[in-house]
C-alpha cells in the first residue's frame, strides 16, 4: 500500500521478479473478475511526470462487485498496492511497483445530480475538472477550483484537494469507501476529521472510496462559468503548463507558501538531470525530458534542505512517493 514520505524522502527500491508474480498470478485470475487485468504494465505513460518504472500488475476496476474481490485477496496474499486516479500528484519509483494497481473506470465514473436539492451523487473515478464542467449548465457553484486540479474526485477526497481558499471537504456530505474485506462504508462528510491536505480515507488507512454525495449551493449557469474560467486562467498564467509536472510538490506551512521560500533560497529554475524547479512557479518541478523519478526526489530533498538551514522551516510533501 502506499506510504507517503512526508519530511525525509527516499525512493523505493522494490524487487520485482517474475517468480514473486506467479505466487499470485493464477490465484487472481481464478477470482473470474469483469475487469481487466495488465501484467508488467508501463506507469509512466500514467503519470503527470511521465517518470517511472512498470507496474506488476494493473487492473482497471469496471464496478463494485470486482472491487470487493480485488481488495480481500490482496489482503490474503499481503501485497503491495494503490489506487491511480489521473496520476498527478504521484512519484512512481524508476525501479517500478511490485504489486497491484487498481484504476477505477467503468461505473465509477458516473454523475447523477439532483436538481431539486443541488446535490450530486458521483463515482469516485469521475475526473475532477469533468465534474467542474458539468456543474456550469446546473448554476451549481462552490467546487469550481476542481477545473485546475488533474486528478479524480476520489483522490481529491482522500487528500482533501483545494485551491483559491475552499476544499473539497467543504462541500461534501456523505462518502461511501470499501475495507480491505471487501465491506462497504458510508458517513457523513461533516463526522471525518478533515484537516489541510489530509483526510482519514486516504488509501495508507486501507480504505478505497467509491461513491460521494456534494452539496453545493444555487448560483447561475454565467456566474459558474466565469469562475471555471477565472481559475482556468490563474492556472495557465502562474503554473508551468508545458512541462510534464505532479501539481505542487509541497504543502504551504503556517510561515508562508513555499514557492516563495524554495525561491527565496535560490532554487528557482535550479535542475538535477532533466528535472527542473519550476521558473514559473518554485513549488512545481518540471521534466524537462526524461527525468528519472530519482531526480525529481532529490530535487525534493534538496528544496527541504535549504529551506530548513535557511529558515528551520520543514517542508511537509503534497506529492506521494510510492514505497511498500
Amino acid at each position: 500500500m502506499i506510504i507517503v514520505q512526508k519530511n525525509t524522502i527516499k525512493e523505493a527500491m522494490p524487487v520485482f521478479s517474475p517468480q514473486a508474480i506467479e505466487s499470485w498470478r493464477d490465484d487472481l485470475i481464478a477470482l473470474q473478475i469483469q475487469s481487466k487485468i495488465h501484467w508488467n504494465y508501463p506507469l509512466k505513460r500514467f503519470n503527470t511526470l511521465k517518470v517511472g518504472g512498470n507496474a506488476a500488475c494493473l487492473i482497471n476496476v469496471l464496478n463494485h462487485f470486482d472491487l470487493s474481490k480485488i481488495l480481500p485477496f490482496i489482503n490474503r496474499h499481503k501485497l503491495s498496492w494503490f489506487v491511480l486516479g489521473k496520476g498527478s500528484n504521484l512519484i512512481v519509483p524508476d525501479s517500478g511497483w511490485p504489486g497491484i494497481v487498481l484504476r477505477l473506470a467503468g461505473d465509477f465514473k458516473y454523475w447523477k445530480p439532483d436538481e431539486l436539492v443541488h446535490q450530486v451523487k458521483v463515482g469516485s473515478g469521475l475526473a475532477d475538472a469533468t465534474f467542474a464542467q458539468k456543474c456550469i449548465p446546473l448554476g451549481w457553484t462552490g467546487l469550481e477550483f476542481l477545473i485546475g486540479i488533474p486528478g479524480s474526485i476520489g483522490g481529491a477526497i482522500a487528500m482533501n484537494a483545494g485551491a483559491h481558499g475552499g476544499e473539497v471537504s467543504d462541500f461534501l456530505s456523505k462518502v461511501w469507501w470499501m475495507d480491505m474485506d471487501g465491506n462497504h462504508h458510508e458517513a457523513k462528510g461533516e463526522s471525518l476529521d478533515f484537516a489541510y491536505r489530509y483526510s482519514p480515507l486516504n488509501g495508507k488507512n486501507g480504505t478505497v472510496i467509491t461513491d460521494a454525495l456534494f452539496q453545493l449551493k444555487r448560483s447561475n449557469s454565467e456566474m459558474v462559468r466565469a469562475n471555471v474560467e477565472k481559475y482556468q486562467k490563474f492556472r495557465f498564467e502562474k503554473q508551468p503548463q508545458n512541462l510534464p509536472n505532479c501539481g505542487s510538490v509541497f504543502k504551504n506551512p503556517p510561515q508562508g507558501y513555499a514557492g516563495r521560500l524554495i525561491e527565496s533560497v535560490g532554487l528557482k529554475g535550479y535542475r538535477i538531470g532533466n528535472a527542473q524547479i519550476s521558473e514559473k512557479h518554485s513549488n512545481f518541478i518540471v521534466n524537462l525530458g526524461d527525468a528519472s523519478a530519482q531526480d525529481i526526489i532529490d530535487l525534493m530533498t534538496l528544496a527541504q534542505k535549504k529551506v530548513r538551514e535557511a529558515y528551520q522551516i520543514e517542508l511537509v510533501s503534497e506529492v506521494q512517493v510510492l514505497s511498500f
